[in-house]
């Protein structure tokens, strides 16, 4: 048994080695005078050194990361030539745009690559790619640096984001952050949200969070919404958490629809709800309809009906029609349902017709 532990304690530290030996692997790159360095002084001070230089170069590193919920996102701008290895071809780095990723989608663990572009001192791009994907620098510099520690990629990347002036330098930096299979990564992000921030980049991280960050990143939002003091900022957080893929995050968008005391968030979650369908969806739009004290939340909730699949949304747009109280809302209900042009509603509309 001992012997048997001792072989298994081996494999592991084996696998792991060799693990980390593949993610410090350079990339395959083409136009480019490749250097390779230990990033031993830590990945914020050897950028700075590089950013001091003011030379224009490329600086990559590999580490692990989330699976991948989104499809490529490439071009014929981006690449040199067909798919033949799952990452559409040559991907070309000058002519690429901030967190681009040339890889399809992959639902498993994986490794990417964080590329910085340097340019007069300055961090002008950051991209997300997959590994193994072939890159053309342009007749850039190349330097890889190995060794680097996720946690503190993580760290990097934030501060990069919290120092960006604008949407597209904010967009890179948050996207490369958003892929690490770290927790840090989660935690920086959720730090990103406070009211400390600067709006737009509460705004961005909060997205991130709900889009990459699974049940974790919706904890922080479940969070957010309830302390969050800006309408249009709480209103960009429903949105948040309609594109989690936690199951929870579907519950909580149906307590906010039901009970929020704003009435523009309900709104909201009424409306992301209508995408998402379900009967669960389904039966708290109809609720909302008939419920919701507010008469632009009802109005709303009647659109969302109009989203809904047919079979769910065609039959509760004929009951409002011919049963509410409300006639603003009967005359919403059929001007969705003609809107349809689902046969049952436009039998049902014939009928009302030739009353």
């Amino acid at each position: 048994m001992k012997h048997l532990l001792i072989a298994l304690l081996l494999s592991a530290t084996v696998a792991a080695y060799s693990a980390a030996q593949a993610t410090d692997q350079p990339p395959r790159i083409a136009e480019t005078q490749l250097h390779t360095e230990p990033a031993s002084t830590g990945l914020s001070a050897t950028v700075s050194r590089f950013r001091q230089s003011g030379q224009q170069l490329w600086i990559g590193y590999a580490i692990p990361a989330l699976p991948s919920r989104h499809s490529s996102s490439c071009s014929a701008s981006d690449i040199t030539s067909a798919s033949d290895d799952g990452c559409c071809g040559e991907f070309q780095l000058e002519r690429s745009y901030n967190g681009v990723s040339s890889s399809s989608q992959n639902t498993g663990p994986r490794t990417v690559y964080v590329l910085l572009r340097l340019d007069n001192n300055a961090i002008t791009r950051v991209l997300t790619v997959n590994a193994g994907c072939r890159l053309n620098a342009g007749g850039i510099a190349f330097e890889w640096l190995t060794g680097v520690q996720p946690d503190d990629s993580a760290r990097f990347l934030g501060a990069l984001a919290a120092e960006s002036t604008t949407n597209r330098s904010i967009e890179g930096p948050l996207a490369a952050l958003a892929a690490h299979a770290t927790p840090t990564a989660t935690t920086i992000l959720a730090s990103l949200t406070t009211p400390a921030n600067p709006p737009r980049l509460r705004e961005k991280a909060a997205f991130w969070l709900g889009a990459e960050r699974g049940h974790d990143g919706f904890l922080v939002l479940q969070k957010l919404i309830q302390s969050e003091t800006d309408s249009e900022l709480r209103k960009k957080l429903v949105f948040d958490l309609s594109i989690n893929p936690d199951p929870a995050a579907t519950d909580e968008l149906l307590s906010l629809a039901k009970s929020n005391p704003d009435a523009r968030t309900r709104g909201e979650a009424i409306f992301w709800l209508s995408q998402k369908a379900g009967k669960k969806s389904a039966a708290a739009i109809a609720d909302a309809v008939t419920n919701d004290p507010d008469m632009k939340v009802k109005e709303k909730a009647i659109f969302a009906l109009s989203q809904l699949p047919p079979d769910q949304g065609i039959p509760q747009l004929i009951h409002v029609a011919d049963t509410s109280r409300e006639p603003e809302l009967r005359k919403k209900a059929m001007f969705w349902l003609g809107q349809s042009k689902d046969p049952r509603a436009l039998q049902y509309i014939e009928a009302v017709l030739t009353r």
